[in-house]
């Protein structure tokens, strides 16, 4: 086979170089990779489980619609809904006088510590003080209504995440990128969680500051004489 004479080779290069700006973005030179992985979670005797002890570890920010679970770090909020456990108490806040929401620390409608009990929770503002409550509920009713079906949601990347077990993506796949999601797919329920991301931070300055001396020294290549 032939190879191209010193002079083509030049042309093609010089040509690669100065049409840069048009296929160098999708190179995501600068860019994050996000890495996903899926764990099953079942319910064994009322509580919720995650087999998968590495799994367990790597969900550093717990799973979304269950505070306070599994690899979430303790929270002050947390310790004090812990002491409410089947039972409800009222609590002072030094700084705030009243509330619309009612809500004290988080939105979320279940509490799951790490040894899989699931609690119901509530906080309401009575009287000039919050009434946090907490009850014991079935980790089973509670894991299918956090749980998005896969069937009647379709979720590609989540469902890709399930079914090869890891995937790689540029975007995160949720705002809140740190947290797991459950989702059920053919009657099992999984966790895609976030296990990890490579890259620099994009930089758009820097990829434009390289897309422009590609063009420039594509030019130089191109105007170069023999």
């Amino acid at each position: 086979m032939r190879l191209p004479s010193p002079r083509t080779r030049r042309i093609l290069l010089g040509l690669l170089l100065v049409t840069n700006p048009f296929w160098g973005p999708a190179l995501e030179v600068t860019g994050t990779d996000y890495v996903y992985e899926s764990a099953e979670i079942t319910v064994e005797e009322n509580r919720l489980v995650v087999a998968d002890e590495g799994a367990v570890f790597e969900m550093h920010h717990g799973i979304d619609g269950f505070d306070c679970s599994f690899g979430m770090t303790d929270t002050r909020y947390c310790t004090l809904e812990a002491l409410t456990l089947n039972e409800s108490v009222e609590v002072d806040h030094p700084t705030i006088v009243s509330s619309t929401s009612g809500y004290l620390a988080t939105e979320e409608q279940y509490l799951a510590y790490s040894d899989g009990r699931v609690y119901a929770y509530n906080s309401a503002w009575e009287d000039g003080h919050f009434v946090l409550s907490t009850e014991r509920v079935s980790a089973a009713t509670a894991l299918d209504d956090v749980a998005q079906s896969l069937s009647t949601y379709p979720n590609p990347a989540a469902e890709r995440a399930i079914r090869t077990e890891q995937i790689q993506t540029d975007e995160p796949l949720w705002a809140d990128e740190g947290e797991g999601r459950v989702f059920e797919l053919d009657g099992t329920y999984y966790v895609v969680y976030q296990s990890g991301s490579k890259g620099t931070a994009s930089n758009p300055k820097a990829e434009a500051m390289l897309s422009f001396f590609g063009v420039v020294y594509g030019a130089v290549v191109l105007l170069e004489r023999d």
